[in-house]
């Protein structure tokens, strides 16, 4: 059918001896009685309800290039434009019910194979014969192709212009042939390339050499109206290239383009991560030194060189203690220390990798053992000294073995040999502890068992410290970590945290601290202070979790803890780069009344425009700066600054760490509200507080006004 498309005739009869026929045929008797539609000025066309043509107007054939003789009996809906098939499809379906369609707007298959662009209504005729006819649709069309491209042309064609050079992807327009006809700004931005220059030159001259054949058989292989995706090299205007991800539109049938959009961008996030895909393969990802695969290859390339291969293996003395005394995060420092000297190591044909965990491994090329023993020497005076974290040293030693061959043969035998050297100096050197304590090993040992022991035992608890305001009323308290050990008394939480986070726990601990909490305001508010808000801290970790405000309501609502009472502290730290979930979680806290405040802050080093874009309720000025007012200028002007901007916000600002009455009354002068700190009282047990309640009394002035309430 489509080849007859493009025939004026196949029976020699005349168009308008044709039409007359089509209209007396028994296929269209509805259309029969209409003697003057060949002479309408528009295509006129009737379609049964499954779209097969029953009669085409001599206009319909002039227009649209069909060979009506040769279409009629056949279905028009392949002749429609696949992206108006589907508008097509529902308005026939919907036309039985309408007096008369909507106007269409689609594109049609003309018979030069070129697509029309028309305007059509269409309505349903019904049969008069209910056994043998069959119901029409009688369509009238209107060709606007040329008023489609004169819109085009004229009104759209500048906004269109715009809209290519400013999107941030590569556009290239090219003709039929494969020439570029036009290029966006982000080509001439991203590649180099003159628009006027690289105008009318072939489009896969712009490609790398080795991959022109590949993207021309991908293109050819495109169909009509439908695009592909694929990577190629782009070369840039200094003569470099670029890896680019590419989608190429086959658009030779639109009446308009006529051509290949191409769009594309660089694939610089692909290159990277195939390039990070490479070096892990052949490296460790926390040390960047060679790891094994990397560690036997280079050394097997540089045994097919010839030569003499010396091997020496290394290890750290007791590093699961180091571990367990310090904590992992102490023992990836070391690691990392030794990792760091072994590669700063200046040696001929060198090669250093770590094979895992605190083992290391080095080869050199040399014909005789005088070499690696030399080396051995070396290694062991840079490698194994202490280092320094946080202010505190931390000693380790190493230990280390070597294996030679003059005319190796075998990799694996040399690195069996060094490494059973090794195994044989650990066991006669194993009551050494490399600078390491074993007492101190054994004690934290016992605490990390201690303070598993004590979750389960009700050791770990909240103590509660009072927040009043400037009468020496109690307004809040704030829950803080203890561990009323039986043997060491009361621990605080730089006792407890840095064994919390060792033996994985500290998760558990924020949340029996948040628990007990709940439990102790709802004790509040039975005993007659409801109106005593408890502050307790959460972990960044709770609150970036999506489940965290639900849960925290839940628990609230099963504990009878009224969700207004509680004031959620975060560290401005966790703060500075929030997670949506994050700001989901306290946005629905807040809803539910509860108070969200930043603890700490000041030291985050974020500007106090930061303050402006959180959904919070307070702050609480960090301890530093409450102990450097009227002592450091900075601090000073920073505690002003944050009790000034509290004060405009109408946010609760409170001044933690205050321990001397100057510092209360300075700070009352700079408009601060609420005070906390041991001028005022310790943390104390619930107990303790529920007694001292009534006789915590620090009154400033008795005219001083009431704190600022928190925001709604």
């Amino acid at each position: 059918m489509t080849s007859d498309l493009s025939r004026d005739s196949v029976s020699g009869q005349h168009p308008s001896d044709r039409s007359r026929r089509l209209a007396n045929a028994a296929d269209a008797p509805l259309l029969a009685s209409i003697p003057s539609i060949d002479e309408l000025g528009d295509p006129v066309l009737a379609i049964n309800t499954s779209g097969v043509l029953r009669y085409a107007n001599e206009r319909a054939s002039a227009v649209l290039g069909w060979d009506s003789v040769a279409v009629v009996g056949e279905s028009v809906l392949p002749l429609v434009h696949p992206d108006d098939l589907n508008l097509v499809a529902a308005s026939m379906e919907t036309v039985t019910g309408k007096n008369y369609g909507k106007l269409l707007r689609i594109r049609a298959r003309h018979g030069r194979g070129t697509w029309v662009n028309l305007e059509l209504r269409a309505a349903i005729q019904k049969s008069k014969d209910s056994s043998d006819g069959e119901d029409l649709i009688v369509i009238v069309a209107r060709d606007t192709t040329d008023r489609h491209q004169l819109d085009f042309d004229q009104g759209d064609v500048d906004m269109l212009r715009s809209v290519m050079n400013n999107m941030q992807g590569m556009v290239t327009l090219l003709s039929g042939d494969g020439r570029i006809r036009s290029i966006n700004r982000a080509v001439t931005r991203m590649l180099g390339h003159d628009p006027e220059l690289i105008q009318t030159e072939p489009y896969i001259s712009y490609l790398h050499p080795d991959d022109r054949d590949r993207v021309l058989e991908r293109v050819h292989a495109i169909p009509a109206n439908a695009s592909a995706d694929f990577e190629a090299r782009l070369l840039s205007s200094d003569g470099g290239h670029h890896v680019c991800e590419l989608s190429v539109n086959n658009l030779l049938d639109d009446p308009v383009v006529k051509g290949y959009i191409v769009s594309g961008r660089i694939a610089s996030a692909l290159v990277d991560a195939r390039e990070q895909v490479d070096f892990l393969a052949l490296h460790d990802n926390r040390t960047g030194l060679l790891n094994r695969d990397g560690f036997l290859q280079a050394a097997r390339a540089m045994m097919a060189d010839g030569g003499g291969l010396g091997i020496l293996v290394i290890d750290i003395v007791n590093f699961r203690s180091i571990n367990e005394l310090y904590g992992e995060p102490v023992g990836d420092a070391v690691i990392s220390a030794v990792a760091e000297r072994i590669e700063n190591v200046r040696w001929p044909d060198l090669i250093t990798a770590r094979l895992g965990g605190d083992e290391f491994v080095m080869a050199i090329r040399s014909s005789n053992d005088a070499a690696i023993e030399m080396l051995r020497e070396r290694v062991g005076r840079d490698v194994g000294q202490s280092i320094i974290l946080e202010d505190h040293e931390v000693n380790f030693a190493i230990r280390t073995a070597t294996a030679f061959d003059p005319a190796p043969r075998a990799l694996d035998s040399l690195l069996v040999s060094a490494s059973n050297k090794l195994m044989s100096i650990k066991r006669n050197t194993h009551s050494k502890s490399g600078g390491i304590s074993f007492d101190a090993i054994n004690e934290r040992r016992v605490q990390l068992d201690q303070l598993r022991a004590s979750l389960n035992s009700g050791e770990i608890q909240p103590f509660f410290q009072p927040i009043v305001d400037v009468r020496g009323t109690v307004t809040a308290v704030e829950a803080l970590v203890r561990w009323v050990h039986p043997v060491r008394g009361v621990l605080g939480v730089g006792e407890i945290l840095p064994l919390a986070q060792m033996a994985g726990l500290a998760e558990a601990v924020d949340d029996c601290v948040l628990e007990m909490a709940l439990q102790f305001a709802h004790r509040l508010d039975q005993a007659g202070h409801g109106n005593i808000d408890v502050h307790v801290n959460v972990d960044p970790k709770m609150i970036a979790s999506p489940s965290f405000g639900h849960s925290f309501l839940n628990r609230c609502a099963h504990l009878e803890a009224r969700p207004e009472q509680i004031v959620v502290e975060i560290t401005e730290t966790d703060l500075l780069a929030p997670s949506t979930i994050s700001l989901s979680n306290m946005n629905k806290l807040r809803r539910a009344g509860t108070h969200v405040s930043i603890d700490d802050f000041g030291t985050g080093y974020s500007s106090l425009a930061h303050l402006l874009e959180l959904p919070v309720d307070g702050v609480k000025i960090d301890r530093r700066f409450v102990a450097g007012i009227d002592v450091d200028a900075a601090a000073t002007n920073l505690t002003t600054a944050i009790i000034g901007l509290s004060n405009s916000l109408r946010i609760t600002c409170v001044a933690e760490g205050v321990e001397q009455p100057y510092q209360r009354d300075r700070l009352f002068e700079l408009g601060c509200q609420a005070f906390q700190g041991w001028l005022f009282s310790h943390a104390v047990p619930p107990d303790e507080l529920l007694a001292m309640l009534p006789n915590i009394a620090a009154t400033i002035s008795d005219d001083a006004p009431r704190p600022i309430p928190l925001r709604s």
